[in-house]
């Protein structure tokens, strides 16, 4: 994959990331699909470019992390329990997937994506219909915080939407809607560091390709991007129905595979 390429799914990170349409399942279905990457090394790559968005997460919440570690032992307590509860959930996916990536094919992938769209999708509708906006960020409580991770850690699946899975469950527990994209963007940071760590000891043997000299101007570009834009994006998904969205793209998506094999 050349730099241009790689540049697009940069882009496609920055500003997926924070829509709740899961970055990491478009990034692998443009990369295999458009790019013609092997399905394990467009997973590398997924993980690999959250560093980015997890870069501009810092950069607005600097003094949150900051607290968290000098006196703020209350977010600190989150930040540890949502992370354990992410790793118990998503090591054991993240080595399934691993597996799987390596015996199917890159159409079966796309219908494994499609799929978990409208899954996303479900999430999505449910947590919007139910939720109650009553609860502020400092009435949760540790079983909120393990499911958090937890719901956390299933988004390791691809197609499954990170912040519209842990938003979703935060509407639905009974959160605020601000408080609830906080604390999903606060608890991303770990959790990404942690998978970049995880696949470069145990990984596929996809980090030299993915961490080539290219790679951290990348992640710059992504970081500045995703950081001027996060504002704006959440503004923008507070007004569109991204429910209706996932439905559409999961569904276009698991037609097309279908039609691929009949016709193929």
């Amino acid at each position: 994959m050349n730099f241009f390429q790689k540049l697009i799914l940069a882009l496609l990170q920055a500003i997926l990331e924070w829509l709740p349409v899961s970055s990491e399942g478009f990034l692998m279905l443009t990369a295999i699909n458009i790019f013609g990457e092997s399905a394990d090394a467009a997973f590398s790559l997924a993980i690999y470019f959250h560093l980015g968005t997890a870069l501009a997460v810092l950069a607005k919440y600097w003094r949150t992390y900051w607290d968290a570690l000098v006196k703020d032992h209350d977010i600190l307590r989150l930040l540890i329990i949502s992370t354990i509860s992410t790793g118990i959930i998503g090591i054991p996916l993240y080595l399934l997937l691993g597996e799987v990536f390596t015996e199917v094919t890159g159409m079966a992938i796309t219908l494994i994506i499609g799929i978990t769209l409208i899954i996303t999708a479900t999430l999505l509708r449910f947590g919007k219909l139910n939720a109650s906006d009553k609860l502020e960020m400092k009435d949760r409580n540790l079983l909120d915080e393990f499911a958090l991770g937890a719901c956390q850690g299933f988004a390791i699946l691809p197609g499954i939407s990170r912040s519209g899975t842990t938003v979703s469950f935060l509407l639905l527990r009974g959160f605020k809607r601000e408080d609830a994209f906080k604390m999903s963007f606060i608890i991303s940071l770990p959790a990404v560091i942690g998978a970049i760590l995880f696949d470069i000891i145990f990984g596929s043997g996809n980090t030299t390709t993915v961490l080539g000299w290219d790679y951290f101007a990348l992640m710059l570009i992504v970081a500045v991007v995703a950081y001027f834009m996060m504002s704006g994006l959440l503004k923008f998904a507070k007004k569109l129905s991204f429910d209706k969205i996932c439905y559409i793209l999961g569904g276009i998506t698991i037609i097309l595979v279908i039609l691929f094999y009949i016709f193929s």
